[in-house]
């Protein structure tokens, strides 16, 4: 009886022992994170090896690609500037004059920070639609700091068919979820839709990624800490009601944002009973009786202030990242003549990562070793990050080096940058050879879908067939995806032939070709165009949302593991 009883006490002592062992682990762990907030921010590194950057100007080459370059630009700023106007010039008077509302990008100019540009996500969405243009898929989504804190906010805009939901609309408000999700993003919602387009009800909600979801991510997201805060500045119908109501705290604006299920005519028809829009879901109403929303705003101006002072009552700490780093060595202006070149070479690849990194120095990892994958370290921002750049086909030496790579670096816990550089097709000669790839090409697959780094994939010169997989395509939920406008992303090794009668509208309109960037970013299957020589600043942008988001998840992973053992 001795025996067994010292041997449960011994047992019991070291229960107690390795509990207050994890205790203290995770009490360490939690300071090491505020004390180290920026961990994967990193100094300019002088010992890494100088790139060779030079590039001949006068090459014909050169000339020809950057002709080609600005003149995808030219177009894209020529659509960007239709975009950004709505639903036009009557529509805007209609939304500003008439029914005295801020225009949406308005609003989110008064919602961030004055000295703060944010980063637009799915501007070209909503175009050449099979069901017509839908500027902005009707909802302008951008990424800010509102009082030093990086926010999303996902805005109707209520010129561009009444703010009406289309498909594409519930797509764009998807990614934005996802966003929230991935980078830690308190987010704001802009209220401000007649619900959803009606002849277009069977594509809104019956599946898993249709109109639902939507509320579902909200309560999923407030499950994870995450704040969501809602303005209703418009109408609020139908099923677009719970939208504010499943946020943390809601903002309604007098006279103009209302909220109910069915409006006056509906009440009408259904019991004859006449009632203002007001008197239905109004802001007095939802503030004083129902208790539905939770702040009563006279105007729009008084809405966004109280939302920007909400974001002072977050409790999140401004996780403050390195400034101080140091500008590339050459030029990322003379970006758009290496990308504007029928097919990027390897040459290329370091010329463009001499324009990258910080300083233009990089350490190359196996450079001796699968010629066709560049993988190595460097630095953008003043964060230390891991490139991964393809040019050609991945074969089994590159699979491996990749694989390797990824591994190290989410272990290391070093944010990864994806540079998708192949338009041709690649078919291995003999089925051995076709195995041995396939089987490496999918351990690659594997570690980075199983990282949990933040991850940044950047389309410079295509993605074909499996490639897209393995350098970490949109189907492996990147952080951020943007394509140079150039880029071609084929989901199979078969390109798209069409009809003749077709034939001509595709050579003139790239909105029709599916495989293009700006077909992708209509579609919203990626994030955006974005032009060669803003992409360090872009990805400079994407890489502190992605660590600062990274830090915060793993400081909420932390706390609440500590809660659960101090029960």
């Amino acid at each position: 009886m001795l025996e067994n009883f010292l041997c449960i006490c011994k047992f019991s002592m070291k229960t107690v022992a390795g509990h207050l062992m994890k205790r203290m682990r995770l009490s360490q762990a939690v300071k090491s994170l505020q004390l180290f907030p920026g961990r994967c921010v990193s100094t300019f590194n002088k010992h890494f090896k100088m790139l060779k950057g030079e590039v001949d100007t006068k090459n014909q080459q050169y000339i020809k690609g950057l002709e080609h370059s600005m003149t995808l630009k030219q177009q894209i700023q020529s659509i960007l500037s239709k975009v950004k106007s709505g639903g036009g010039e009557k529509a805007i008077h209609r939304h500003t004059i008439v029914n005295k509302k801020i225009f949406v990008r308005e609003r989110l100019k008064m919602l961030f920070d004055e000295d703060c540009e944010f980063l637009e996500i799915g501007a070209l969405a909503g175009l050449r639609m099979n069901y017509g243009d839908v500027p902005a898929a009707g909802l302008v989504l951008g990424i800010g700091k509102i009082h030093g804190k990086w926010g999303i906010v996902a805005a109707n805009d209520g010129t561009v068919k009444g703010g009406a939901m289309f498909p594409v609309t519930v797509a764009k408000m998807l990614r934005a979820q996802r966003l929230a999700l991935q980078n830690f993003l308190p987010t704001v919602y802009l209220v401000d839709s007649g619900g959803g387009f009606l002849t277009h009800q069977a594509e809104l909600f019956p599946d898993q990624d249709h109109g639902g979801r939507v509320f579902r991510n909200e309560a999923v997201l407030a499950s994870r800490g995450i704040p969501q805060i809602s303005v209703v500045c418009g109408p609020c119908t139908a099923g677009g009601a719970y939208c504010p109501t499943m946020t943390q705290e809601a903002i309604i604006v007098k006279g103009i944002g209302t909220l109910y299920l069915g409006g006056p005519p509906l009440v009408k028809a259904a019991i004859q009973e006449e009632v203002t829009e007001e008197e239905l879901g109004g802001a007095d109403l939802h503030c004083r009786l129902s208790g539905c929303l939770d702040y009563y705003a006279e105007n729009e101006e008084e809405a966004l202030s109280v939302c920007r002072d909400i974001f002072l009552t977050l409790n999140m700490e401004n996780i403050q990242t390195d400034k101080s780093y140091s500008q590339p060595v050459f030029s990322v202006e003379e970006l758009p003549g290496l990308a504007g070149q029928k097919s990027i070479a390897k040459d290329d690849l370091y010329k463009i990562l001499a324009r990258l990194l910080d300083g233009s120095v990089f350490q190359e990892f196996k450079e001796q070793y699968g010629s066709n994958l560049i993988t190595g370290f460097g630095n953008i921002h003043g964060f230390l990050v891991g490139i991964l750049a393809n040019c050609g086909p991945v074969s089994s030496a590159d699979a491996l080096k990749g694989s390797h790579f990824i591994q190290l670096c989410n272990h290391r816990e070093i944010p990864l940058v994806f540079l998708q550089n192949f338009a041709s097709q690649d078919f291995p000669e003999s089925g051995l050879e076709k195995g041995l790839v396939l089987k490496d090409r999918a351990n690659m697959i594997a570690a980075h879908a199983c990282a949990t780094v933040p991850k940044i994939t950047i389309n410079m010169g295509g993605s074909v067939g499996d490639h897209d997989f393995i350098m970490c395509g949109w189907s492996f939920e990147p952080n951020f995806l943007f394509s140079w406008p150039s880029a071609q992303t084929h989901s199979n090794y078969h390109r798209e032939t069409g009809n003749s009668m077709d034939d001509g509208k595709k050579a003139t309109d790239p909105f029709l070709q599916s495989t293009s960037a700006f077909s992708r970013s209509a579609n919203m299957l990626q994030d955006g165009i974005i032009f060669p020589e803003d992409t360090r600043q872009v990805l400079g942008t994407c890489l502190e949302i992605a660590c600062v988001g990274y830090r915060r998840s793993r400081m909420k992973k932390v706390q609440t593991t500590s809660a659960v053992l101090r029960m």
